[in-house]
Parts: structure tokens; sequence; C-alpha cells
């Protein structure tokens, strides 16, 4: 056994993992920005905020998730008291915006790989 297998499995014991649904709403951030569905965006982003409050295993990744929420909350403010009733949240999404949602999303992944790993 290497010592990178005997401390992802220390940390596996240890109970320092995320959760999977955590996991799997960091990951899907990126993709659902990038793609189009800013709307949809709004499921993993909410699901990544409650994990967060509710899991002490992933308390670390508090303000990395609070920035992407925050960061997320601002355009969708902006969606919901929009002039134009047929815009889009993505067609509204500023590409810098976008660009800084996607990267907060990513250091949450990068963190997440990064205790997983040991």
């Amino acid at each position: 056994m290497t010592t990178l297998e005997s401390t992802a499995r220390s940390n596996r014991e240890a109970g320092k993992v995320a959760p999977r649904y955590v996991a799997w709403s960091a990951y899907a951030v990126p993709v659902l920005i990038l793609t189009g569905f800013g709307l949809v965006t709004t499921l993993p982003i909410v699901l990544m905020s409650y994990g967060v409050l509710r899991d002490a295993r992933v308390k670390a990744l508090r303000w990395w998730v609070g920035l992407t929420a925050g960061l997320f909350a601002i355009p969708l403010v902006g969606w919901l008291f929009r002039a134009d009733p047929e815009a889009s949240l993505s067609s509204m999404l500023h590409p810098s915006m976008a660009g800084a949602i996607v990267l907060s999303s990513l250091v949450v992944i990068a963190k997440i790989v990064r205790s997983h790993r040991g």
C-alpha cells in the first residue's frame, strides 16, 4: 500500500471527506454556467450551501461556497427584477461574473479533491 492510498484511507476513516451531493454540486456549477443553464445552477448552489451549513466535515469550504453563492445571487436578483420578461438568466449574466462564479466553484472542487486525496 502506498502512502497516498493510506492517507486517502485515513481521511475516509476519519470522516473528512465531503458528502457526495456537495461534490457533485460543485462539479455541476461550472458545467451549467458555461453551457448556458443559468437558472438551473440555482439547485446545485443551494445544495452546496445546505451541505456546508449542515455537515461539519466540509466546514473549511464555507467561505468559498459562500462566495460562490453570493456571486451567483447578484445576477439572480437582477434577473428577478428585470424589465424584459423574456430575458433569461444566462443572457443577463455578464461574462466576467460568469468567470468569477466558475473560478470560485473550481476552488471548491480543488479543495474537495485535495481533501479526498489526502
